[in-house]
């Protein structure tokens, strides 16, 4: 009967569109496995590989230009000292140091700071203490003060809870020597692990972030964080200066694009920047994942849908109920392969950052899997709400990446 041919040509379209779709998803499956295999490449080539020239053979003092280092500094860290007397020794002949105290009087850092000043007294530093509300941005206000009365045109911005070793200013100038490079950014990452939070976050930075950071640096986008970058001040005053970005929370993407898209190159240092703060905790691990998600949702909207289909159990699933439409695979020894290919990739991958042993075994593959088991909730706490809390203030991010203050 005629109903029944209707329901025969419904089926097949309803077939021809699973399929169709199916093949859609093996085809991301296959360019995912692309991006895994092109991060262990990138990263075992890339980083750390000038290190121990640096250390063996230290470059001419002579070549080196100046360097002014701005450190934003808000309240007080337990592992502020060991942090910041990293700086005071770098193996460096021309620097100096700006602390920029949010606090403008009473600053539980500023004993801190003094005392290191007159422990290193051949080190030239000062100290800015309060802000200017030249935006919403409490990171440039903080820093506008220091940014103005730096010396030097580079300029190393640099999070008050980044460890560095003493060699890492040489190493970043090493990649600004070419006139077309405006920036030079340090892949995030973690500083040895005390606590299981410190775990779950040196397993998220050391796995799918800088999984996506790598790749998209090997391709010469658009990629900088902020945490840790050396920048030319001229370049960036050709943008409006630090005050242009002062609308945005998520400053440092909208600086790297608009030096990207002037024609400027950003450089990948070969040394991550290692993260050491005191405090750490699963709930802050969230809160951040959740603050990151919605940023990116209000600069990139588009790709931010994709997100799940990144992680391994987003697209593991998607993967094995495409290849059971097409192929007929079993969902189940999909997943399992899928799954111990993942594990092994992320393993190697964050070990060439570590470049050694990562820590606790039981302690890394518990985090792996906390982090996975996370991700889709943390995606969709993120997703529907423009709203940022950073620092005990609380933001509304429009889309496009502007921000207002809301308390």
């Amino acid at each position: 009967s005629s109903r029944e041919m209707e329901e025969l040509n419904d089926l097949g379209s309803f077939k021809l569109a699973a399929s169709a779709g199916s093949l859609l998803v093996l085809c991301f499956y296959a360019v995912y496995v692309v991006v895994h295999v092109t991060a262990l490449k990138f990263g075992k080539r890339w980083l750390h590989s000038r290190t121990r020239a640096l250390q063996s053979r230290p470059a001419d003092p002579t070549n080196l230009p100046p360097v002014s280092i701005i450190k934003p500094i808000i309240g007080f860290d337990p592992n502020l000292r060991v942090n910041l007397e990293t700086f005071f020794r770098l193996d460096y002949p021309n620097y100096e140091l700006l602390f920029c105290l949010a606090e403008s009087d009473a600053s539980p850092s500023l004993p801190l700071v003094t005392q290191l000043m007159n422990t290193y007294p051949s080190v030239e530093a000062r100290v800015f203490q309060g802000i200017e509300m030249v935006g919403v941005n409490p990171k440039i206000n903080n820093m506008i003060s220091a940014y103005r009365a730096a010396k030097y045109d580079l300029l190393w911005i640099c999070d008050s809870a980044i460890l560095t070793p003493p060699h890492s200013l040489s190493e970043l100038v090493s990649h600004i020597g070419h006139p077309q490079v405006a920036l030079v950014h340090q892949l995030p990452y973690v500083a040895p692990i005390r606590t299981f939070a410190d775990c779950l976050d040196k397993v998220y930075f050391g796995t799918q972030h800088s999984r996506v950071y790598l790749v998209a640096n090997w391709l010469g986008q658009n990629c900088a964080n902020g945490m840790s970058w050396l920048i030319r001040r001229r370049a960036l005053e050709g943008e409006g200066g630090l005050e242009a970005f002062s609308d945005y929370l998520a400053e440092d993407f909208f600086i790297g694009k608009a030096l990207w898209e002037r024609g400027w190159k950003l450089a990948l240092s070969t040394l991550p920047a290692l993260q050491n703060p005191g405090l750490r905790s699963l709930s802050s691990y969230q809160a951040r994942v959740i603050r990151w998600g919605r940023l990116r949702n209000t600069m990139m909207p588009w790709p931010g849908l994709v997100e799940p289909l990144t992680e391994c159990l987003g697209l593991g699933l998607a993967g094995a109920l495409a290849a059971r439409q097409l192929l007929g695979v079993s969902v189940l020894l999909f997943l399992l392969v899928h799954t111990s290919l993942w594990l092994l990739s992320d393993m190697i991958l964050i070990r060439i950052i570590q470049n050694g042993p990562v820590g606790p075994l039981w302690w890394v593959l518990l985090a792996w899997l906390l982090r996975e088991l996370w991700t889709l909730p943390l995606f969709l706490a993120g997703l529907f709400s423009q709203s940022v809390t950073w620092k005990g203030i609380q933001y509304h991010v429009r889309m496009g990446g502007k921000t207002i203050r809301l308390n």
